[in-house]
């Protein structure tokens, strides 16, 4: 097992990558509307960056031995592993501990996100109902005008 350094290098990038997302995703719902999407495009970029590592680390998950798959998914006690392996249980648990506060956080983002929505959707019904109404305002006055003028012409033309 030549791969246990690059294995911990690459959880510990992931570490990184995930505590700068949790980071930004926790300012998330504090934010005023109009900087929520560039902090949703720094999550993203966050996040493809973590897909690359995802990508990297199973290579060298699947080119190692069951031992170290089971050190990393801890489908194992810990305390059967010798130290080697310990530093990649634990650099893995703690990994998936940020992870798993992620998704906790996910519902509060999800309301902030559907109360902006709701927010933008309730302004957006009351321009139609304003442009109904300054509309049906404007038709009716023409209308008006249109019948006011008819009872002149007819005086005219007889």
């Amino acid at each position: 097992m030549t791969d246990l350094e690059q294995i911990l290098d690459l959880l510990d990038q992931k570490r990184r990558y995930l505590l700068q997302y949790e980071k930004e995703m926790d300012d998330l719902p504090l934010l005023p509307t109009e900087e929520m999407e560039a902090c949703m495009q720094r999550g993203a970029i966050l996040i493809d960056k973590i897909k690359e590592l995802d990508a990297a680390l199973d290579t060298y998950i699947q080119e190692n031995e069951a031992d170290v798959q089971a050190a990393i998914a801890h489908t194992i006690d810990r305390s059967q592993l010798r130290e080697g392996l310990r530093q990649l249980y634990d650099a893995s648990q703690e990994v998936k501990a940020i992870a798993y506060r992620i998704v906790n956080n996910d519902t509060l983002i999800r309301l902030r996100v559907q109360q902006e929505q709701d927010t933008a959707m309730d302004k957006l019904k009351e321009i139609n109902t304003r442009s109904s109404s300054v509309a049906g305002a404007y038709q009716r006055s023409v209308q008006a005008g249109i019948r006011s003028a008819a009872p002149e012409r007819q005086g005219r033309e007889g």
